[in-house]
């Protein structure tokens, strides 16, 4: 099971903690606590959650990163994808990207602040938000990044979700990929942009310190993701792209998998 809904559905699961919740609802915290709680095993795709489970609830799931299709996002970045790097810029120009689209949990309305700073500098460069509506109602939310972004004239492009084999061109062409959540388990959109070879600024979190280390910049605040994110789209530090890439590359979908029938069995 890959979520709280499916793991109370069949309580003997093997189950994934992706990221813990904070709900106030009380059936939703019922939901996410019965989760954790019942399943037969537990797996964390990072020791930081695996660290917030066992403190939380007395278990010690096993750590098994997820993988990236880095392959995949590097073709995107190098001679194979550069007719599809050009369709998006020739439609968005120059841009900063996030994926995962608009919700509290992504820290969209810190990056509005941060674009709306950054683009004292760079007015060419766009925000780009790119990722589909979750299970969740955050049209609240929404409400107050759209307010905002009217309010310091940023005007996000938001495209909603991007087809499979469209998105590793949209972020290969992409300045500089934004990662501001306040909480994530591990970070896959922010690993496939380090295989197609983008700079990558993520907020200053353990567990994203534990996963990207120095593949990544960090950042707090919203003038921080403006200084970082105006630094990497005005040329990336070639050690850290290379230690990106070679990030990604490490973490296969193969070595989940393998880890995945050691826990089956």
């Amino acid at each position: 099971a890959q979520d709280c809904i499916s793991a109370n559905a069949v309580p003997d699961c093997l189950r994934t903690v992706h990221h813990l919740d904070t709900f106030t609802t009380p059936a939703l915290v019922h939901c996410h606590d019965r989760a954790v709680a019942r399943p037969r095993a537990l797996v964390c795709v990072s020791a930081a959650v695996a660290g917030e489970v066992e403190r939380g609830w007395g278990r010690r799931p096993v750590v098994i990163p997820n993988g990236v299709d880095a392959a995949r996002f590097a073709a995107a970045a190098g001679p194979a994808g550069a007719a599809g790097r050009a369709r998006w810029r020739e439609r968005l120009g120059r841009y900063v990207l996030a994926v995962g689209g608009i919700e509290p949990r992504k820290g969209t309305l810190d990056l509005v602040e941060a674009m709306a700073l950054l683009r004292r500098a760079r007015p060419d460069l766009s925000l780009v938000v790119a990722g589909g509506e979750t299970l969740f109602d955050y049209r609240e939310y929404r409400a107050r990044v759209d307010a905002r972004a009217a309010e310091l004239g940023v005007a996000p492009v938001v495209l909603g979700p991007v087809a499979h084999a469209d998105l590793p061109e949209l972020v290969a062409a992409a300045d500089a990929f934004a990662f501001p959540s306040t909480k994530e388990g591990f970070g896959l959109a922010a690993m496939e942009a380090l295989a197609a070879g983008v700079p990558l600024v993520v907020r200053d979190l353990p567990v994203l310190r534990e996963v990207f280390g120095d593949a990544a910049a960090f950042a707090t605040t919203p003038r921080g993701f403006a200084a970082e994110l105006l630094a990497a789209a005005a040329g990336a530090d070639p050690g850290r792209l290379t230690a990106g890439r070679a990030l990604a590359a490490r973490h296969t979908w193969d070595a989940a998998a393998a880890a995945h029938l050691e826990v089956y069995a």
